[in-house]
């Protein structure tokens, strides 16, 4: 009996060895498919973690962009532009106002009053 007993509890042992084997060989499979799945999502995320970045930063140089051609609308559309533009561009004064010119070289420019007198 003795030899018996001694059987079982080997018998008992290596069942309990395979059992175990198959366990981790089972959890291996397991662990193996889960990264299978995983990693490439895992991977996509990463990538449009990436690209939300370079649009976040493109929207904040856009936003820039937008404030700057505001500003210009703003500017342009301002008394102050478009009376510097008359002046500028149309030679008007106001009234009660001299008007002064920049001399170009090798031109003479006829002044305020030869102009009235020649277009008479």
């Amino acid at each position: 009996m003795a030899q018996k007993g001694s059987r079982d509890r080997i018998f008992e042992i290596k069942r309990k060895k395979e059992k175990r084997k198959r366990g981790l060989v089972v959890l291996g499979v397991l662990c193996g498919i889960f990264c299978i799945l995983f990693i490439p999502t895992q991977l996509k995320i990463w990538k449009m973690e990436g690209q939300l970045d370079v649009y976040q930063q493109q929207e904040q140089e856009l936003l820039a962009q937008k404030e700057d051609i505001q500003k210009e609308i703003d500017y342009y559309s301002s008394d102050a532009y478009i009376e510097e533009r008359a002046r500028e561009e149309l030679g008007l004064v106001k009234p009660g106002e001299s008007p002064i010119r920049q001399a170009v070289p090798g031109r003479v420019q006829p002044s305020s009053e030869n102009e009235q007198e020649i277009l008479h």
